[in-house]
């Protein structure tokens, strides 16, 4: 796999689903990592890449400098997680977290 300190600027993220359990226990953790199909476009709306998380929730994505929007992807309502607007640096990896709510209540 690509390690972030090779490709210049980009981004570098981690997804993940919660809750994985409707009782929320202290001191347990209730989010597991979560493969998922993310969309990126540009200022432009103009789709411009796609990345999908490997089995441990992350991801790398070599970007030109400028600003994008993540857009997680879904089949169904759930799980579902909300765009977010990212920034690339020149010579930067900007890190990225995405929670994928799962509906379990």
């Amino acid at each position: 796999m690509m390690q972030a300190h090779d490709i210049g600027s980009g981004i570098r993220g981690d997804v993940v689903l919660r809750p994985v359990s409707p009782v929320e226990r202290p001191g347990s953790i209730n989010e597991r990592p979560y493969q998922a199909l993310i969309g990126v476009t540009n200022e432009a709306g103009q789709t411009v890449a796609e990345v999908r998380s490997g089995p441990d929730g992350r991801f790398v994505i070599v970007l030109a400098p400028g600003t994008y929007v993540l857009h997680p992807e879904s089949e169904a309502m759930y799980p579902q997680a909300p765009a977010q607007t990212v920034t690339v640096v020149k010579n930067h990896v900007t890190p990225v977290h995405i929670v994928y709510d799962s509906g379990i209540r």
